[in-house]
């Protein structure tokens, strides 16, 4: 199963497609350990669902410490003694926001779902009992969204009285609802799963923080639902170009060797700074030892992880507090400007989860299944890596390299490009 998911983070594909082409590569199922080839799917896609939901980042942290260690990634790092500690390697952190597949939330579009929602339980609930169906103001609230939506130039006017208006429908169809199941609470449960529940529950928060936000005149509010069928979203401010808020997981992850692993997964706003204690106690846990140098942006180096730093004798190049000195010695300046140069992997390493690896428009819509669907994007692009180290090796053992610079240089330059050779 898990090589199923390397599978399907790797080359891009939905469970279904996953399935096919296991289905009809061999070279796949040699991958996953089938001991013959097959034409017969190896499981059903519905069986991906129920795995995310009993792994999580965790269990992909260890195999990539399992990966690490074949690799002899472990055992490269140097190690120093600093008061009675070990040290070696270097740890390069940051923090990043990991989208959901979610719409853009608008007021008016999570009351008009709320609006859909309660329409569409009371047509269940009445179908599966055969009775009449109360009347709602369903077409009232959906007339005045479509009124809104077809407006090129959307005036704070006329939101604010779509608004209005969806808000007093949504409240009486509530009121409706809740006096409607009064007398048929005992056949509630049996009518509706449950997702019904949850998303039933979720409209009644939304609700309530609409009504709030409205009657007060703010934007704002604590723990704020973006999505009636996603009800653990919540908003992230990023402050980046692209977009100044995302919907998503938040991410703190390292790389050590580079492996990335990921230390923290939060479905809530938080400082990423608060992730360093945390960080240093795992690669103690994972290596053994501390880390020789760390390298972070300056988001991190508050004055408690400053000292927390230099309490533990490691290294990190950033510039200090205060003003700047007047000469700065050479050896320091470099040393910064290689610290600065080598933390861009990290940079890179996000970006390249999320464009190939399917690490951002997560389509999970659990908050469980959306945790390993992270960490087997990471942990795809961990594989990918050691693999290339593994072809590197192979090359090196065959003496590649003296025949390609001798006779097939140009041939096979791309194989050299790939594994990092230089020539």
């Amino acid at each position: 199963v898990v090589g199923a998911l390397i599978v399907k983070h790797v080359e891009n594909l939905s469970d279904e497609k996953t399935i096919q082409a296991i289905q009809e590569n061999p070279y796949m199922q040699y991958l996953l350990g089938l001991p013959a080839f097959t034409e017969k799917p190896i499981f059903v896609p519905e069986l991906l669902v129920l795995v995310r939901k009993r792994l999580d980042h965790d269990f992909f942290n260890m195999l990539t410490l399992m990966l690490a260690e074949a690799d002899g990634s472990c055992s490269k790092a140097e190690r120093k003694d600093k008061d009675d500690n070990d040290h070696g390697g270097t740890m390069k952190i940051d923090a990043t926001c990991c989208n959901a597949e979610v719409r853009y939330p608008t007021d008016s579009n999570l009351l008009e779902d709320g609006s859909k929602l309660i329409d569409r339980l009371l047509d269940k609930f009445c179908n599966r009992h055969h009775i009449s169906k109360p009347q709602t103001h369903r077409v009232e609230a959906r007339k005045a969204f479509i009124t809104l939506t077809k407006r090129k130039c959307k005036g704070r006017k006329l939101i604010d009285r779509t608004k209005l208006i969806q808000i007093r429908c949504l409240q009486a169809d509530i009121q409706i609802f809740m006096k409607f199941l009064g007398n048929q609470m005992s056949n509630l449960l049996k009518c509706f799963n449950r997702h019904d529940c949850k998303c039933l529950q979720a409209a009644f928060g939304m609700f309530e923080q609409q009504k709030m936000m409205f009657e007060n005149g703010v934007r704002s509010c604590i723990d704020r639902i973006i999505s009636i069928y996603q009800p653990h979203l919540r908003p992230i401010v990023r402050g980046k170009a692209k977009a100044k808020v995302e919907f998503g997981a938040k991410v703190g992850a390292s790389i050590v060797n580079g492996y990335t692993y990921v230390d923290h997964l939060s479905w809530d706003a938080y400082n990423e700074s608060t992730d360093l204690i945390s960080q240093i106690a795992l690669y103690k846990q994972r290596f053994d030892m501390l880390p020789d140098e760390i390298q972070a942006d300056k988001l991190y180096l508050s004055r408690t992880n400053r000292g927390l730093i230099r309490n533990g004798f490691i290294n990190c190049y950033n510039h200090p507090l205060g003003r700047p000195p007047k000469e700065e010695n050479d050896k320091s300046a470099e040393d910064k400007r290689r610290a600065i140069g080598e933390r861009n992997e990290i940079e890179g390493t996000f970006g390249t989860s999320k464009r190939i690896y399917k690490a951002d428009n997560i389509r999970a819509k659990l908050s469980e299944t959306a945790d390993t669907w992270i960490g087997a994007s990471f942990f795809a692009k961990n594989v990918m890596k050691f693999l290339r180290g593994l072809l590197c090796l192979i090359l090196t053992k065959m003496d590649c390299v003296g025949f390609i610079k001798k006779k097939k240089k140009k041939q096979y330059a791309f194989v050299l490009q790939y594994c990092n050779l230089s020539y």
